[in-house]
């Protein structure tokens, strides 16, 4: 009883892909598995002072747009928040 689906005529259920055979854990066997990263080993062992190259370079970059003036606003300072304030007055 449970399994009877009513039909709606003209109208969309969704069977056809909910009957499809589900291929995520295929998918993720193709990729290896990450065993170890840099931020495991830094938050293992503090005093060994690694630095991300990647992530300073990301973070000079940022640093270098916002001096230009080019960053990203302030939360609440873009152009949605201000729209959203205007429609209140």
């Amino acid at each position: 009883m449970a399994s009877i689906i009513p039909s709606i005529p003209r109208e969309r259920t969704g069977n056809k892909i909910l009957r499809k055979r589900l291929i995520g854990s295929t998918i993720t066997g193709w990729y290896p598995h990450r065993i170890i990263t840099l931020r495991k080993i830094t938050d293992t062992f503090p005093g060994m002072k690694l630095v991300n190259q990647e992530e300073k370079l990301r973070l000079e970059e940022i640093a270098k747009r916002k001096k230009r003036g080019k960053g990203a606003p302030k939360k609440g300072q873009g152009k949605r928040a201000s729209l959203g304030t205007k429609k209140q007055k």
